[in-house]
């Protein structure tokens, strides 16, 4: 993270380029609205850049798959971020302050306790994290532990989003050659090939390849992947993250090579079109433009000294191809 800046140097920047440091025309809560809307934005920008900035991944064994091939990736894999969180066992041993949700290794959400004599009373989300799974299908929630000291006992209910925004690629695990995983990426299938595809001796008949094919899609309101056939192993999700909301003013964004004054200047005039300050929200409207155009020269090459060239697809995997 080379060059960032949280929510509120972000606020008091957009209030200064606006020249609305001293004004409450536009409310604290209006510019904070603003600042997420121009950053949702601006991230949108960077993922078609499609240079990798924002990937994360999630390994799902292929035991999780129901029986027609498809995983719940919100279910199945850590990618949930806490959007809130209640009480749920007050416990005792606490102290006012901050606490750590955990729920496995490197995932981590923070709130903060509200005591008395030693139970909590109240907790708000401070740090959502990532990385969470749902407790059910069904329902976007998950118990988490509070940990804070030794001898400190608690839960809380996390309520869980999916931070799954757009697929990168789906990769299979391969230990065919000993104790060594490989990685083998799939294709995506079309999606009226579904069904022949779970026939696995159709499948697996002349012209075809040994691995699955994937697709990702949503059904009512769940983020799901189907692999067809299915195989066993596991399966690695490459994804981008949706844009995380900020929600206090210690909550920060990655600037890089200060990509986030674009985030200002377009939370500006926002700010100024509210006022009707036409002229001024022009001024800045083309300095805005133009900082994006530099962005976009040098982020759409992100590795300097090789540029992107055409794919070979023969040999996207190791396995035998093509496919027919």
């Amino acid at each position: 993270m080379a060059y960032s800046r949280t929510l509120a140097e972000l606020e008091l920047a957009v209030r200064r380029e606006a020249d609305m440091v001293n004004s409450q025309f536009v409310t604290s809560a209006e510019v904070q609205a603003y600042i997420n809307q121009s950053w949702a934005e601006l991230y949108d920008r960077i993922v078609l850049f499609d240079q990798e900035y924002l990937l994360r991944y999630v390994d799902i064994p292929s035991s999780a798959a129901s029986s027609e091939g498809e995983f719940d990736i919100l279910n199945d894999g850590p990618t949930g971020v806490v959007r809130s969180v209640t009480v749920l066992g007050v416990g005792t041993g606490y102290s006012d302050g901050p606490a750590t949700l955990q729920q496995g290794a490197n995932v981590t959400a923070t709130v903060t306790l509200t005591t008395s004599a030693g139970a909590i009373t109240g907790v708000t989300l401070t740090s959502a994290g990532h990385g969470y799974t749902t407790t059910s299908l069904n329902v976007d929630t998950a118990t988490l532990a509070v940990v804070q000291g030794l001898g400190a006992g608690g839960t809380v209910v996390a309520t869980l989003d999916s931070d799954f925004y757009k697929c990168k690629g789906v990769w299979a695990s391969d230990s065919s050659s000993g104790s060594t995983t490989f990685w083998n990426p799939l294709r995506r299938y079309q999606w009226d090939q579904q069904n022949i595809l779970r026939q696995a001796n159709e499948y697996y008949g002349p012209g075809f390849s040994s691995l699955p094919l994937y697709r990702v899609y949503t059904w009512n309101g769940r983020e799901k992947i189907s692999i067809a056939p299915m195989i066993g192993g596991t399966y690695r999700v490459w994804y981008y993250p949706a844009p995380y909301k900020m929600l206090v003013g210690t909550d920060r964004v990655d600037g890089r090579a200060g990509w986030d004054e674009w985030v200002v200047k377009d939370a500006a005039i926002k700010c100024l079109l509210k006022e009707e300050s036409i002229e001024q929200a022009a001024a800045i409207k083309a300095v805005r433009d133009e900082l994006f155009s530099r962005f976009q020269l040098h982020a759409s090459e992100r590795d300097a000294s090789q540029p992107e060239k055409i794919r070979n697809v023969n040999n996207l995997s190791r396995r035998a191809f093509p496919w027919r």
